[in-house]
């Protein structure tokens, strides 16, 4: 079972569910950074093994599965390379979006 790496939110545990995502962390060092800083856990996250779910990022950051859609397919949640999560963060994190 996956967990998101953000604290186990109502939201995460409610969302247990086939609908739901685990994304793994970019390779990136610049993104990882700001991934991490996202998640504002104080505690050490191995980004090896921890995932961000579906729920932190907007429609907006995928990308279309245009092949799968044009074959019936059933559509392939694929994250954008610019992609950070941005919903569901602490208040905090908002506001500083803003």
């Amino acid at each position: 079972m996956s967990l998101c790496c953000r604290y186990l939110s109502k939201l995460s545990q409610e969302n247990e569910r086939q609908s739901v995502i685990y994304h793994m962390f970019p390779v990136c060092p610049n993104r990882n950074k700001i991934w991490i800083s996202k998640c504002k856990r104080h505690d050490h996250i191995n980004v090896k093994y921890a995932r961000i779910c579906s729920d932190r990022f907007r429609p907006s950051d995928y990308m279309d599965g245009m092949k799968n859609r044009l074959l019936g397919l059933n559509q392939k949640k694929i994250l954008k390379p610019d992609a950070v999560p941005s919903v569901n963060l602490p208040l905090q994190d908002n506001v500083e979006d803003i």
